[in-house]
């Protein structure tokens, strides 16, 4: 089975440069991410996946970050518009069979959407935990403050979309709910305690842990590796999220051109994939910094595969019907 440099990269533009195309050839990357700037509309954005699948292979990962609310990269005309996880999170706090079926309606809607779009991943779900006095990069991106409500939802979501043919993300592991700042701009620290993480924080991860794929908080837990952010803690990945929260897949970690990490890019990917992370995920499409990890990690990382159960997701045929979705999650929003 054929084996893939272990980097999800951002592409610059609408269309794929000279430069990017010489890098998929010559690399081989195990996936891409999709940003807004890549999506200018709906027919440019087929045949740019088509043309990757197409240079690279039928099927190479193609990630999103399709939440809903504030957090989404499909705006332009004529495409839905998702709402947020947290209204989901309120209708189901009330009424948990309207919110859950407008939840698992709402997820095969979007669904259908990507893959119409020749997209097979999306980064959902936030499994989170925002407490009063979290930066507010969480805030209406979780479901919930209530940790049953955060894992009963993401295990809808999780469910619905694969069987829909689109894999799912679990993020940001082993929870970002505590963090004061923005990990965008500056790294955050988390004070509580092991004992205290594992039965809030850490709990909605642990009771969606049998996914295929993962994502990382850029975080330092203080309490469990004073020196590391999780990205690069050995002890963090491997005792909590491996052991502790029992996560097997395949761990991503986040945008590590984020300032939450001073690092140079190919440092950082180095640094995480020795501290147990299977692959370096880099956004912002910036081809000297990708052709710089790439050229680092090529010798010093291990080639991985795309898993079977993933490629077999992918193939999966939805026997939804895509109008009566519409049609029901119309109907049952006019009953809030």
């Amino acid at each position: 089975m054929k084996k893939y440099l272990p980097l999800i990269c951002g592409i610059s533009g609408e269309k794929l440069t000279t430069e990017e195309i010489k890098f998929f050839r010559d690399y081989k990357p195990w996936g891409i991410i999709l940003f807004e700037r890549n999506c200018i509309n709906k027919d440019n954005l087929k045949n740019l996946t088509k043309e990757l699948k197409e240079i690279n292979h039928q099927n190479i990962p193609i990630l999103i970050d399709q939440e809903g609310g504030r957090v989404s990269r499909l705006n332009f005309e004529g495409v839905t518009k998702f709402k947020s996880n947290l209204f989901f999170g309120q209708i189901i706090e009330k009424d948990a069979d309207l919110g859950f079926e407008l939840l698992r309606l709402n997820t095969q809607i979007l669904a259908h959407t990507l893959k119409e779009l020749g997209i097979n991943t999306n980064t959902v779900p936030v499994l989170d935990l925002p407490t009063a006095n979290e930066s507010g990069v969480i805030g209406d991106r979780a479901f919930s403050i209530n940790e049953s409500t955060v894992s009963k939802a993401g295990k809808i979501v999780i469910e619905t979309i694969n069987k829909c043919g689109i894999a799912s993300v679990i993020k940001h592991l082993p929870g970002h709910g505590r963090a004061r700042v923005d990990s965008h701009y500056e790294m955050p620290e988390v004070d509580e305690i092991e004992d205290e993480l594992l039965s809030t924080d850490f709990k909605p991860f642990q009771n969606n842990s049998d996914t295929l794929l993962g994502m990382t908080a850029h975080i330092l837990f203080k309490s469990l590796d004073d020196q590391n952010i999780v990205t690069f803690s050995k002890k963090i990945i491997e005792t909590i999220i491996r052991n502790k929260i029992g996560f097997k897949g395949l761990l991503m970690t986040d945008d590590i051109s984020m300032k939450a990490i001073s690092d140079d890019v190919d440092i950082a990917a180095l640094k995480s994939l020795s501290a147990g992370c299977d692959l370096v995920l880099h956004c912002n499409g910036k081809i000297n910094e990708i052709n710089k990890i790439a050229e680092r990690i090529k010798n010093e990382a291990e080639p991985i595969l795309i898993p079977d159960d993933l490629i077999d997701m992918y193939q999966t045929k939805s026997d939804f019907s895509h109008e009566e979705n519409i049609k029901a999650y119309e109907y049952l929003t006019k009953q809030l």
